[in-house]
């Protein structure tokens, strides 16, 4: 009362004239206030929507972990963790390291009153690059005439680079993710390798048509695999936008880079025919997959409820992340066929009631037609044994490229979307069947090039 009261004399005493200036510049700063508040939040948007799992953006998450039924705790290693101590190796390379004087007062009279025993992992001073002169026969076969160059199985047939720098420029531009500039300055401070960033992809456009085949090979075991997990996001190519795709099963990693999200990607890839599982979002090209059996991603689903704000809106994200909960519980033991089709059918029911119920409010409109379109696919993990109810290893397999992205920011040729897209097929599927990268890259180079 005491602050109205001010308010009101405050206001006596001033003219019309004066309140209407001072209300007019406290419009002028309200309006300001809201163009930037809405800034703010179109720019949030892009960390924090149903599209983006939280994973993505380590810095927005709570220090503490929020798991239900467990102690809040920070996070980090668990309790039991192995540690980073390495195990020492083997050998006969030994260095005595003997006392010569006091670092205090520089004394030479001092005693040896122990021995401090350690071991370290050293590089040459100097690692450069082997030039080597080689001379290939040039043969003519006596029986059939045909005219063949001699080989080796090491050394490539064209190009100045060997297998082995080859596989190192590989490992510099996929697993570092250098870029062209910085590999050049790299490789010339420490293996005194003066190269220009042209050479350098040049090196890894050879690198890529030598895996042509393995990846060609890897199209055909995506095509016939019985259960895919499948994403998409957008990639920067001469200033438009592309996509990549992602198609991941349960031994391969498939990328593909094209100027559609439609359909026709699909098509492509699989097959109008294709009748496996696949795991997705709602994005509306996969209704093309009409004999497939889908799977709509629940944390994309849980992502979209958690943003309603209303009272309504909150107890219909807790009714759906129920839901969730229990498909995580049931398919958590071993389920005979019978009660997989039975808890299907109970949970797609649990599910209609539930839309149906929350139908009359207007906040939740959206979402309801969200999941009514696609009522039809949100148990298809209970239903099957094996299936995840979430997208998720799709994330994770397009994830390294979208870290790609923000690096490089766009391809600067269509030719090196090709160049990119059967290198890191193949890197992530060596890595995703815990293969020796290096061993396979370099069988690979050396089957092809050589």
């Amino acid at each position: 009362m005491i602050q109205l009261k001010n308010f009101k004399e405050d206001f006596e005493d001033k003219s019309k004239d004066k309140i209407l200036e001072e209300f007019y510049k406290l419009y002028k700063e309200n309006e300001k206030v809201k163009k930037e508040k809405e800034a703010l939040e179109k720019e949030l948007r892009k960390y924090k929507n149903s599209n983006t799992p939280p994973s993505a953006h380590p810095h927005l998450k709570p220090a503490f972990s929020k798991t239900i039924d467990v102690k809040p705790h920070r996070r980090g290693a668990p309790v039991g963790h192995t540690g980073t101590t390495k195990p020492k190796k083997e050998t006969l390379n030994v260095r005595h390291i003997f006392g010569e004087e006091c670092p205090n007062c520089q004394s030479k009279s001092f005693e040896v009153i122990g021995q401090k025993i350690q071991q370290q992992e050293e590089l040459p001073p100097e690692i450069q690059p082997e030039a080597v002169n080689i001379t290939r026969d040039i043969c003519q076969c006596n029986k059939c005439h045909l005219k063949f160059l001699a080989r080796d199985n090491q050394t490539p047939l064209q190009g100045r680079f060997g297998i082995n720098l080859m596989v190192l420029v590989i490992f510099l531009k996929f697993i570092v993710r250098g870029v062209l500039r910085k590999t050049t300055r790299f490789l010339e401070a420490s293996f005194a390798l003066k190269l220009a960033p042209a050479s350098v992809q040049a090196i890894i456009e050879r690198a890529a048509k030598a895996g042509e085949i393995a990846y060609d090979s890897l199209k055909q075991k995506i095509k016939a695999a019985k259960l895919l997990y499948i994403d998409e996001t957008s990639f920067s190519v001469l200033g438009k936008n592309w996509w990549v795709w992602v198609f991941r099963s349960d031994a391969d990693v498939l990328l593909v880079i094209r100027n559609s999200r439609g359909n026709n990607v699909l098509e492509e890839i699989l097959g109008k025919d294709y009748a496996g599982i696949v795991v997705c979002d709602c994005w509306r090209a996969y209704d093309f997959l009409t004999n497939a059996i889908l799977q709509r991603c629940w944390a994309h689903l849980l992502r979209k409820s958690k943003e309603l704000k209303s009272v309504a809106g909150r107890h219909f994200h807790k009714k759906l992340s129920k839901l969730f909960d229990k498909i995580q519980k049931f398919n958590s033991k071993e389920r005979t066929e019978k009660q997989r089709l039975c808890k299907y059918n109970h949970l797609t029911d649990k599910l209609k009631k539930e839309i149906a119920y929350y139908r009359k409010y207007e906040e939740t409109t959206g979402l309801i037609k969200y999941i009514d379109f696609h009522i039809e696919s949100w148990f298809t993990c209970v239903k099957f044994a094996g299936v995840q109810p979430t997208n998720n290893y799709a994330e994770q397999a397009i994830r390294e490229t979208v870290l790609v992205r923000k690096i490089i920011g766009a391809f600067r040729s269509e030719k090196g979307t090709k160049t990119y897209e059967t290198l890191a097929s193949l890197l992530a599927t060596w890595q995703f069947q815990k293969l020796n990268i290096k061993e396979e890259l370099h069988r690979m180079l050396s089957a092809n090039l050589c």
